[in-house]
């Protein structure tokens, strides 16, 4: 599920909050639908997209993190990225490898549980395949994803 499609106004306030470090703005994202997706998502916890520890680092912060952790659901950072490849960078092809870039660490703490998968902008959905893929290794009770936002083609315009 997406909440927002990925046009001018989001892509503004994401960047005014990563790239300006603007960690204030984190909540309002989820502000309207927060009592909506605590109740749909009741039960789940949440495992985030990872940035690269260097760009959590320089923010002071990880703004995946920041944006769902308004909802107040138990947060499990088990993935993490390990090289600093920017995917805005990549093409959708070279994307497909982001796999490679993706490790799980204590993945047993999501054996047997609920899960949802967070992210912030779901362009070609690399990196939530990438996800799924290692989280199944787990065993976990049920997958699901939530995006801040999602990019679409224009035939979906």
């Amino acid at each position: 599920m997406n909440i927002f499609n990925y046009d001018e106004v989001v892509k503004e306030k994401l960047y005014q909050l990563k790239g300006c470090f603007d960690i204030e703005l984190g909540s309002v994202f989820l502000e309207y639908f927060r009592p909506y997706l605590k109740l749909k998502y009741l039960g789940y916890q949440i495992v985030p997209a990872p940035s690269h520890k260097s760009h959590d680092e320089i923010r002071g912060f990880n703004h995946v993190e920041t944006i769902f952790s308004s909802l107040k659901m138990k947060m499990i950072k088990c993935i993490e990225k390990t090289s600093d490849v920017k995917q805005s960078d990549l093409s959708a092809k070279e994307r497909e490898k982001i796999s490679k870039n993706l490790i799980i660490k204590n993945g047993e703490q999501i054996t047997g549980k609920k899960i949802l998968i967070v992210d912030d902008v779901f362009t070609t959905g690399s990196t939530v395949k990438a996800m799924i893929n290692l989280i199944k290794k787990y065993h976990p009770k049920k997958i699901k994803i939530l995006l801040l936002s999602k990019t679409f083609s224009l035939s979906e315009r």
